[in-house]
């Protein structure tokens, strides 16, 4: 896969940012605008999806603009942290299907760009 590999990866992940982000803004915040207070009283997945959001972005610009070994093992690392942490608002307590899909389309690419970053990353060659 190589360089483009590493491009679709950066590309994945600034997917799953801006998804991280329209969850957080539509749905967290938007359907809470006439009380605000309960985004306070429960900041937990606000802040989930906002750290989601900034890491992602973070990563997918950086291996889009100047991907390098220590970036490909950050997305790779940030990959499986990923699914750990979003795998696992996939399979809580929901009392409806909208937050399964959303999460699962997050979780989905985040692990999706951290797999096509280790296996596009750079190889040493050998003596």
């Amino acid at each position: 896969m190589g360089r483009s590999g590493l491009r679709l990866a950066g590309a994945l992940w600034m997917i799953a940012g801006v998804v991280c982000a329209g969850l957080l803004v539509f749905v967290l915040i938007g359907e809470r605008l006439s009380d605000l207070g309960a985004v306070l009283r429960n900041p937990g997945p606000s802040l989930l999806f906002l750290g989601g959001t900034i890491v992602a972005l973070g990563i997918g610009v950086r291996l889009l603009t100047r991907p390098g070994p220590g970036i490909v093992r950050v997305s790779s690392a940030v990959g499986i942290a990923w699914l750990m942490i979003f795998g696992a608002v996939v399979i809580g307590p929901h009392d409806e299907p909208g937050p399964i899909y959303s999460s699962s389309l997050i979780t989905g690419f985040g692990v999706a760009a951290g797999l096509i970053g280790f296996l596009s990353r750079p190889r040493r060659e050998s003596p």
